[in-house]
């Protein structure tokens, strides 16, 4: 007998119909989505499993979008490196090349540098030979004053020429004592250094007496030179290029200064650079803390000054102001800083008891050393800071004076000044004056700074120069960065350190090099019977220097452990190594990656087919009880009494 359906059980029709219309959504949805449900609460006991999953993901995500950054980075530094690498060897094989030559040969010689004393006959007697601007005679008997007697030798033998010269050795010898130690005499040939023969010779006139033959340096010569030096200023131009890449929005080897390009080079052609650099008054740096010294001092600081001429291409600039000085106080000894100071001559060393007291000091430095005693008190070179802090090792150029020991420092100070080898813009002076000069020195209270100057272009006396704002006496580091050092974390238990910047050891070196070669004058040419100074062995000096300077920055080998990133095989190393462990990351955490999304896979996600074959049932299921639920409703008191 059909029954009209009372409240209770048409709720529970319809609660039945709900049941099944959830079901249809939730099939609905995973046929769609594929995954079990919407919100965390409908995966039960796994909920947890899913969301500690998920937050692993995400953070191993990151770290991999972050990589990708670095990797990039590290790629683009390693291309930089491989391109100075390869512009630092094809200059190191040239140089090795053009070291092959006989460069005094290259020097112009324009007196021959030798006399040979090739005949045997009597030509010498009454002949003259002028050396070092004294006249010398070649006489019969005769040995007073600058005679040389040649009487008791006997002409025709076949050693006579060589007893002239052997007479002439004797005279020197006594006459010319100083000098004599330069002079080379072997068998018949007087060797000189170059122009000290001057004046008039007779002796050169005489049959069989003959000079070296005069040479300069030829068109081969001259267009190997400056192929080197081309080469040279562009392997310095591909340095600054490479390490002014900018990547990622910023400059990678800035230190931390990501706006800026960290490499100053305002020069475009060799021409330039050498009219800057000309190799004789103003050569490039010679330290590396001369390449990166920056000091800016101008009239309104310094007061009124004096530029006096001592003569040459030497010069100094006096301050007049009491207060001026050319010193930065870097530490004041006590027992607190240094504790004992001890100056060792021998080592050329000061030492201290404190660990990190002479940290802020660095090689190269001009240190002046003040209230230290009238033994101790002056300028100093230093030559290297031991790792701890703890010691001053000087150039032999400027040496401890005595041993002794100073009982927690005694207040002396130190301070530091314009390095040796520091080039000064002269900006705002008169266009007579040098536009730049050199430091050669600084005096101990700090008031002259010694330098090199273009003589042409100097006072010939004294000139006063009152203090000014027009005025300035600029060094500018070719760096521009900073020096900050990032570490890097590549996942939560690793990281890469990135330190390397346009400042570091290996980089200043190859630039002292090639700007060593690259500037003016590398064979100097002038005349010395002129009056000019010519060095015969400067060409071969800078070669070498050069040369071992461009080792160092390749591989040192350790011999710069004081000196960060000493080397590019040092740089590279690191690089290659953070490219590895960079590498490395990205295989385990795609791996990882890959593991946890499979295992939230397995969680979450359900056969989208199976789901859809469910929810057609879910659909027939609420269809059917859409038709009950309709049939139920529309029973009625009425219709069952009908």
């Amino acid at each position: 007998m059909t029954r009209v359906p009372t409240y209770n059980s048409y709720m529970n029709m319809l609660n039945q119909t709900m049941t099944t219309k959830a079901q249809l959504d939730l099939y609905s949805f995973q046929a769609q989505s594929g995954l079990k449900s919407p919100t965390y609460s409908g995966y039960g006991m796994s909920a947890y499993s899913i969301v500690n999953t998920e937050a692993a993901l995400g953070v191993a995500k990151n770290f991999m979008e972050n990589n990708k950054i670095l990797t990039t980075e590290v790629k683009t530094i390693n291309t930089s490196l491989e391109s100075i690498s390869d512009a630092i060897s094809d200059v190191k094989s040239m140089l090795t090349k053009f070291s092959g030559m006989d460069l005094e040969d290259i020097t112009p010689d324009y007196t021959g540098g030798e006399i040979t004393f090739g005949s045997n006959e009597d030509v010498y007697v009454g002949k003259t030979i002028t050396v070092n601007g004294t006249q010398y005679t070649f006489t019969n008997g005769d040995d007073s004053g600058n005679n040389i007697d040649i009487g008791a030798l006997t002409p025709g033998n076949e050693n006579y020429g060589a007893e002239v010269m052997n007479a002439l050795s004797e005279k020197l010898k006594v006459t010319d004592a100083a000098n004599y130690a330069d002079f080379e005499f072997e068998g018949n040939k007087f060797s000189y250094p170059y122009y000290t023969v001057d004046g008039e010779s007779s002796v050169l006139e005489a049959d069989g007496v003959t000079t070296g033959k005069p040479h300069t340096m030829n068109d081969d010569q001259y267009q190997t030179m400056k192929e080197l030096q081309t080469t040279a200023f562009n392997a310095m131009k591909s340095l600054v290029d490479s390490l002014n890449v900018f990547a990622n929005g910023k400059y990678l080897f800035g230190g931390g200064v990501s706006t800026q390009a960290p490499v100053d080079f305002p020069f475009s052609t060799l021409e330039e650079f050498q009219a800057y650099y000309d190799g004789l008054n103003i050569t490039y740096p010679t330290s590396g803390s001369a390449a990166l010294s920056s000091y800016e001092l101008n009239g309104e600081k310094l007061g009124d000054i004096q530029l006096i001429n001592n003569g040459g291409n030497q010069g100094t600039i006096k301050i007049n102001n009491p207060d001026g000085s050319f010193l930065t106080q870097s530490l004041i000894a006590s027992e607190g800083t240094t504790g004992d100071l001890t100056f060792n001559s021998d080592r050329n060393t000061i030492n201290a008891t404190q660990y990190g007291a002479f940290n802020t000091i660095k090689p190269g430095d001009t240190l002046v050393i003040s209230d230290a005693g009238d033994t101790h008190n002056g300028s100093y070179v230093v030559k290297s800071v031991s790792a701890d802090g703890k010691t001053i090792t000087f150039e032999d150029s400027t040496p401890i004076r005595a041993d002794d020991v100073i009982a927690d420092g005694g207040g002396a100070k130190f301070s530091t000044s314009f390095p040796v080898g520091t080039v000064i813009d002269m900006n705002g002076f008169d266009r007579n004056v040098s536009p730049q000069v050199q430091v050669t020195g600084v005096s101990a209270d700090g008031t002259e700074l010694y330098v090199t100057v273009d003589p042409s272009r100097w006072p010939a006396t004294s000139q006063d120069i009152a203090a000014s704002s027009k005025w300035s006496l600029d060094s500018h580091s070719y760096y521009q960065g900073g020096d900050l050092i990032t570490e890097k974390h590549v996942s939560e238990n690793q990281s890469i350190t990135m330190d390397v910047n346009a400042s570091d050891g290996a980089f200043e070196q190859m630039f002292r090099a090639l700007g060593m070669i690259a500037q003016g004058n590398l064979v100097d040419t002038r005349n010395p019977l002129e009056g000019a100074e010519v060095d015969p062995t400067e060409t071969l000096n800078r070669v070498t220097e050069a040369l071992d300077l461009l080792n160092d920055a390749i591989f040192s080998g350790g011999r710069n452990s004081d000196m960060k990133n000493a080397d590019l095989y040092t740089i590279q190393a690191k690089m290659n190594s953070n490219t590895v462990v960079l590498n490395s990351i990205e295989e385990t955490q795609t791996l990882m990656v890959n593991n946890m999304q499979t295992s939230i896979d397995s969680l979450k996600n359900v056969d989208q087919t199976e789901a859809a074959v469910k929810a057609l049932l879910a659909l027939n299921n609420l269809n059917a009880s859409y038709s009950v639920l309709q049939a139920a409703m529309s029973t009625s008191l009425l219709n069952y009494l009908n």
